[in-house]
């Protein structure tokens, strides 16, 4: 049995102001380091045996309150870094809408036929995330592993696994940053999701309540896929021995 925690890093700016970030290496803000702080306490009480994280700074500064001094080693994986959002970068729905009519549309309600200016595909992330996810799995068999990465990219990840469409990625329950999913891996290929996007250990000031989508703001929104339709066990193919 394996067990991976998978933690999506801290606030940036971008994030903050609604603004599109991708593969810009933005560090966390200070709310973010205050968020990514709490994962000290629940992570020091847990094993771990290694911390696989994206490159990306704000994933990084995460790992390292994950790792929280412990003589653990931290791994940089290209393939969990966020989506690359090419020209849209550093800017806001407004200004992506004028200047590409209706791409924000497919952003949130179609995304699997999206294609931004110079950026990656949905589709493109997560084939290059579940194959870093998938080794990742079988290089760390029996261990219990960290792994902190972005909120697109982990929700294309789990899509994969429970076999929902990239349409519908934005459909599943939401992910506060530094919140913590945790999974069991087994080697018949099964896997049991313990605990989805949990986010007990950040103090009520630190969390968003106000966004679903990355780069939209959003008060009022309803899962498709609820807690129930993602915890529990399930199957995949490519984990087993």
């Amino acid at each position: 049995m394996t067990t991976v925690y998978i933690i999506r890093h801290g606030e940036t700016e971008n994030n903050r102001l609604y603004k599109f970030v991708g593969s810009t290496d933005q560090p966390l803000n200070e709310r973010g380091i205050s968020q990514a702080e709490t994962l000290r306490k629940p992570m020091s009480d847990i094993r771990l045996d290694r911390i696989y994280t994206s490159p990306y700074l704000r994933a990084a500064m995460t790992a390292e309150r994950v790792r929280n001094g412990r003589d653990i080693e931290v791994i940089k994986e290209r393939g969990l870094c966020e989506i690359h959002c090419g020209k849209w970068e550093g800017l806001g729905k407004p200004e992506i809408e004028e200047r590409w009519p209706g791409e924000i549309d497919l952003w949130e309600h179609k995304p699997d036929l999206l294609h931004m200016e110079d950026g990656e595909t949905f589709a493109q992330v997560q084939n290059r995330a579940i194959k870093a996810f998938t080794e990742m799995v079988k290089r760390e068999r029996g261990c219990h592993v960290a792994v902190v990465s972005h909120m697109l990219t982990i929700q294309l990840i789990m899509a994969k696994l429970l076999c929902i469409p990239i349409r519908d990625v934005w459909q599943m329950v939401r992910l506060e940053n530094t919140s913590i999913t945790t999974m069991r891996i087994y080697d018949n290929g099964d896997f049991e999701v313990l605990r989805w996007a949990d986010e007990a250990h950040l103090p009520e000031e630190l969390r968003n309540k106000n966004v679903k989508i990355a780069g939209i703001h959003n008060t009022e929104f309803t899962a498709k896929y609820t807690v129930r339709d993602i915890e529990g066990i399930h199957h995949f193919d490519a984990f087993a021995l």
